[in-house]
């Protein structure tokens, strides 16, 4: 079984919430020691992901109609097609996440492949993960602006991924916070996670 690791920690090992995600991955695996997982990482800081252009999108168009999804052109749709979990690790940028993020899913969202429309015209998501988790880390209070993940809950309606988790270490910048009382009580919530899973 495949574990798909989106990282979108664009300061790399520095970031907090890629220490959380290394959290998270240890518990998974230490979790599912009994079942044959792979994991799968996507370093997106180091991927040369471009946003999809007029040009671009004729040839995806193009493509499309014809049905030629074994293209390159889909290469990080069918990853994420075949994940059977997904794990999104991302700052809070901007009210959301980088984006690099967004531009890696506009390229995993494709009609036809990552989804489909049924005769009535209703999206059937054809996603075979049955859960996905969402970390992140804020220097300040997310509250009702938590765009980023009602984003990602949002694609996995329409991708079939019908779980989704979220776990946030926030306040991390403001002075006199106990950043270390912080971060372990996120990593309890990823704890937390992967006991529902």
């Amino acid at each position: 079984m495949k574990l798909l690791f989106v990282n979108a920690c664009m300061r790399g090992k520095e970031s907090r919430t890629h220490q959380l995600c290394m959290d998270y991955l240890e518990k998974f695996l230490r979790a599912k020691k009994e079942e044959d997982w792979q994991i799968e990482e996507l370093d997106l800081n180091s991927m040369d992901i471009q946003p999809l252009t007029g040009e671009s999108l004729a040839r995806r168009d193009f493509l499309s109609r014809d049905k030629k999804f074994d293209d390159d052109e889909f290469a990080l749709a069918n990853q994420m097609i075949e994940a059977d979990h997904v794990l999104i690790g991302a700052p809070y940028w901007d009210l959301s996440f980088p984006a690099k993020l967004k531009t890696y899913l506009e390229r995993c969202s494709v009609t036809g492949l990552t989804f489909i429309y049924s005769p009535q015209g209703v999206p059937e998501g054809q996603c075979r993960a049955s859960s996905l988790t969402y970390i992140t880390t804020s220097g300040s209070a997310i509250a009702d602006f938590n765009f980023g993940y009602e984003y990602i809950k949002g694609l996995c309606c329409l991708f079939g991924i019908p779980r989704t988790h979220f776990a946030s270490a926030e306040e991390l910048d403001i002075i006199g916070n106990d950043i270390h009382k912080i971060m372990t009580s996120t990593k309890d919530k990823i704890t937390d996670i992967i006991d529902e899973l």
